[in-house]
């Protein structure tokens, strides 16, 4: 019974992680694509506070596309830190163990 509670578990787990590297992929990717159209706009204005917000926030996205998959198992953690099952299979977890094939 503990090894399908820990595969039925490692399912939710995985789950969720998928669900929140599309969301904030795709969050910060639109986020990008929004900003790359207004840039030439805040400079034809003058409205230098937006677009050093819309600089400094690209280069922060970059980043967080860079580390999007360690990211969403920090955000992963932290939503299902209530549950203990999920407490004690995420706490030595990494993301190449998500990501490999269920045995």
């Amino acid at each position: 019974m503990t090894q399908e509670n820990d595969a039925n578990t490692r399912q939710k787990i995985k789950k969720i992680y998928g669900r929140i590297v599309t969301v904030a992929g795709t969050v910060m990717g639109l986020a990008m694509c929004v900003y790359f159209f207004t840039y030439g706009m805040l400079i034809d204005q003058g409205d230098n506070a937006i677009l050093w917000f819309e600089i400094i926030t690209t280069v922060l996205f970059v980043f967080g596309l860079i580390y999007l998959k360690r990211l969403a198992l920090f955000v992963t953690r932290i939503l299902l830190s209530r549950n203990t099952d999920c407490r004690r299979l995420l706490k030595d977890m990494t993301v190449a163990d998500i990501e490999k094939a269920p045995q």
